[in-house]
């Protein structure tokens, strides 16, 4: 019976997610349309992403430099601000309660919606918000979303809007310790911001390294925010994924090899990179902690 019950589960692991996986790497080492049938190139589709000397290669590391930025931005405003944001209302009290339905809000807005409001702010009008300031101290408008080493720090600012789902998790986190702790701390002297760092912080550790490994994939497969900047920057979708792939991520980019030039093969080989890069972080992570001894890993 209960090969029975998990039943669903495993028939939808192996339609959904192993056949799709060994489907995409049989792909990543052929060459395909679409249309017609595959054609092996071996190892061609991953030269070619790691060759700098080719256009794919070029877009690929400019992609990834994007990504990472991306990435180990928004860990560390998703730890650090997380924390303390989560520190600060996750006492009792309706005040508190408020707070954290107010701060969580945001996350309820989905990444694509997000990033069209940023359109009026960062946009390349002359009306834009941020450009309107511009010319208010004197200077000259800035193309944001499509200026090569801008277009990913406005990525970079939007990630304050998903800083609810880290404090939830964390504040998850601090009530896990017991009370007592933070009160004996209290009575020996121990202030506030002692009581965070010296007490809260290591016992609260697996959810910090569990916060930062979630941030990490999430931040490799970062799609939704840069399509949605692609299209509010007051000149539609005609520089995909702006000049000089200002804007341009690796899954986006995976999107526009797949979808846009149907090039599968080329797309599937993006997709593992990123699968190997992302296991990579992920091992490093752990081995850091294990050998740091910060984290007991059992």
């Amino acid at each position: 019976m209960g090969w029975v019950f998990v039943s669903p589960w495993i028939v939808g692991f192996l339609l959904l997610t192993l056949v799709p996986l060994l489907v995409s790497l049989y792909m990543a080492f052929h060459e395909w349309d679409m249309f017609s049938d595959p054609v092996f190139v071996g190892l061609d589709n991953f030269k070619k992403l790691l060759n700098t000397a080719t256009i794919e290669g070029q877009t690929f590391f400019a992609a990834l430099s994007n990504t990472l930025i991306y990435t180990v931005c928004t860990a560390v405003i998703n730890i650090v601000l997380g924390i303390a944001i989560a520190w600060a209302v996750a006492r009792s009290g309706v005040l508190n309660t408020v707070m954290r339905s107010v701060i969580y809000l945001p996350c309820m807005v989905i990444g694509v919606a997000f990033s069209m409001m940023m359109g009026p702010i960062f946009g390349s009008s002359d009306y834009a918000f941020v450009n309107q300031i511009l010319h208010a101290v004197g200077l000259p408008p800035q193309e944001w979303l499509f200026t090569h080493g801008q277009g990913v720090w406005v990525m970079v600012f939007m990630s304050f809007w998903g800083i609810g789902g880290a404090m939830i998790v964390f504040v998850a986190g601090i009530k896990t310790v017991d009370q007592s702790v933070y009160d004996a701390a209290s009575i020996d002297g121990a202030s506030n911001f002692k009581l965070l760092t010296k007490i809260c912080v290591p016992m609260i550790s697996p959810v910090i390294v569990y916060q930062t490994i979630m941030s990490l994939i999430f931040g490799m497969q970062v799609f939704d925010i840069a399509v949605g900047l692609s299209s509010a920057g007051g000149t539609g979708g005609s520089f995909g994924m702006g000049i000089d792939n200002s804007l341009a991520t690796l899954v986006f980019y995976l999107y526009n090899k797949g979808f846009r030039d149907f090039e599968m093969g080329m797309a599937s080989a993006i997709g593992w990179l990123i699968f190997l890069i992302t296991s990579v972080v992920s091992v490093g992570l752990f081995a850091f902690v294990r050998k740091t001894g910060y984290f007991k890993m059992d």
